[in-house]
């Protein structure tokens, strides 16, 4: 059965580029092993996080990331069923969230910082969604070749 789940964690230490980078690379091998698809948002301190393929291994996933060291206050904040995938295609698709996108925050929450801690599911589903259609899957903002924040599609 074709799930989603999205889910919002804390990172325990501060990631620098380099480790935001090793972390995606592993995410994407691990991904395309098991048929996992999704993309994440992080700001150097909390990660918003979708992740689309069948039921057991998104379960198995989600129960590895609650004994992951890495993160701390993980929130699941949907996990349902789906006809079809959002993101295919992408073993991990990345944006960096920055002050910059006030606007979108405030689009699909209730304030104009990153905080997905107080996002509904449909609410991070679309902010996942809207930033999808400004990244390509490699994680890149469109006509951009390194990993820089995008910029909010319209």
């Amino acid at each position: 059965m074709l799930s989603r789940l999205i889910y919002a964690s804390e990172a325990t230490e501060a990631l620098n580029p380099e480790k935001v980078e090793t972390l995606l690379a592993q995410a994407r091998c691990h991904n395309e092993q098991r048929d996992i698809t999704g993309m994440l948002i992080f700001n150097s301190r909390c990660f918003l996080q979708v992740l689309e393929g069948e039921r057991e291994p998104l379960s198995d996933l989600y129960g590895r990331l609650t004994h992951d060291t890495r993160h701390r206050r993980l929130l699941l904040l949907g996990f349902e069923s789906i006809g079809e995938r959002l993101f295919p295609g992408w073993s991990m698709g990345f944006a960096a969230a920055d002050a910059s996108h006030r606007t979108e925050y405030l689009r699909f929450g209730d304030t104009s910082q990153f905080d997905p801690y107080r996002l509904t599911a449909p609410a991070a589903l679309g902010l996942l969604t809207n930033w999808r259609r400004a990244t390509t899957p490699a994680g890149r903002a469109k006509g951009q070749a390194s990993l820089q924040p995008v910029a909010a599609a319209g």
